[in-house]
């Protein structure tokens, strides 16, 4: 398939008024710069999977309720399949409306792909080449239909498959995240990226698993240079990062609270670099981490050591000295156990606001 650059530009060219490659790019950098969309990982796991053992819990007293209604004659699901969706701490962006995700344009086995904007989805199926394959865009499809028909596959498009590496050298997702942050840093608009449910070690530790998530993040971080504000610029358009749906200034301790895989909770403490006491592994490894021989993506220099509201250590990304670490420690624990709710309760007063955000500033002067 051709390079990104030349489906790039083709892509543009085929907008409603043929091949006018100036036209195209006023109706597609209107629709990016019009556009919010918001990154980050869907928790745990989709609420699609609910009835699994390791579902959502809320997903699987949903589907336990529905499949026992299904059992009566007349029921209004017997005939019915049920699809629950779970953008995990995304989900208020969802109810609200208004933003972009990237789950609506590959989409999952559900109507999700209909909320998404149909001048972006239809830049992106172009650009993906799947006109070029046969399969003319059809709002009344998913990304994800529309890739199985192109490649004449039902393998998911998160999965590596040989035909994707050929075409993109990557899986079909990465690409499509791929087209979609390039459109926001070439046309504008702002992405939001949603930290608060992502494992800090699949995007800083080179020897953790890589998801799709973890190399959006990786991109996206080297544009978050310390010092930081929530809101960075991102070529024409911006980057803000949230955590727990509020705008917040990233710190390492933000990622260690929630470094790695732990069952399907998150900030829990098998998910949090946080020792118990001094004999505990994680304290070496923490030790590690937030020493100059870390071993980690430089990415990791990028970001303070501590939230803001830990004025009497000096704020910087430098390396800890050993008595610091054991500040580092109920960093840490504050963050996850501050954060652990989605949004703070409107009583929230200014040093414990800078607690829940990371942000001392009164939400009205960010």
């Amino acid at each position: 398939m051709n390079d990104f650059e030349t489906r790039w530009q083709n892509a543009v060219r085929k907008t409603p008024w043929g091949q006018d490659e100036k036209a195209g790019h006023v109706l597609i950098a209107t629709a990016f710069m019009n556009s919010t969309f918001i990154y980050g990982t869907v928790g745990p796991n989709a609420l699609h999977n609910g009835w699994l053992a390791t579902g959502n819990p809320v997903a699987r007293a949903g589907l336990h309720w529905i499949n026992r209604a299904r059992e009566h004659p007349h029921s209004i699901f017997r005939n019915r399949l049920i699809r629950l969706y779970d953008p995990g701490p995304r989900t208020g962006a969802l109810v609200k409306g208004g933003l972009q995700m990237m789950d609506m344009y590959y989409g999952m086995n559900n109507d999700l792909f209909r909320n998404r904007d149909v001048r972006i989805a239809q830049f992106v199926h172009n650009v993906m080449g799947f006109a070029d394959r046969g399969v003319p865009f059809d709002p009344n499809v998913s990304g994800r239909e529309a890739f199985f028909r192109a490649f004449k596959t039902r393998q998911e498009g998160w999965e590596k498959q040989g035909v994707t590496d050929a075409a993109y050298g990557q899986s079909a997702t990465k690409e499509m995240s791929k087209i979609i942050r390039e459109g926001i840093k070439r046309f504008g608009g702002k992405l939001i990226f949603e930290g608060k449910s992502v494992y800090g070690s699949g995007i800083f530790d080179p020897h953790a698993r890589q998801g799709d998530t973890d190399l959006e993040a990786q991109e996206l971080f080297q544009y978050m240079v310390w010092p930081l504000t929530p809101c960075v610029p991102f070529g024409e358009g911006t980057l803000e990062f949230q955590w727990g749906g509020r705008p917040a200034t990233p710190t390492r301790a933000h990622f260690l609270s929630n470094w790695n895989w732990g069952g399907p909770m998150t900030h829990g403490p098998a998910n949090r670099v946080n020792p118990t006491n001094a004999r505990d592994p994680w304290r070496d490894y923490l030790k590690t981490v937030m020493g100059k021989r870390h071993g980690l993506r430089l990415i990791w220099h990028n970001f303070g050591n501590f939230p803001q509201n830990f004025p009497r250590l000096t704020q910087g990304n430098r390396a800890l000295e050993e008595w610091e670490v054991s500040i580092m420690e109920r960093a840490i624990a504050r963050v996850s156990q501050s954060l652990h709710d989605t949004a703070a309760p409107p009583q929230v007063g200014a040093f414990n606001r800078t607690t829940w955000t990371g942000d001392p500033r009164p939400l009205g002067r960010r």
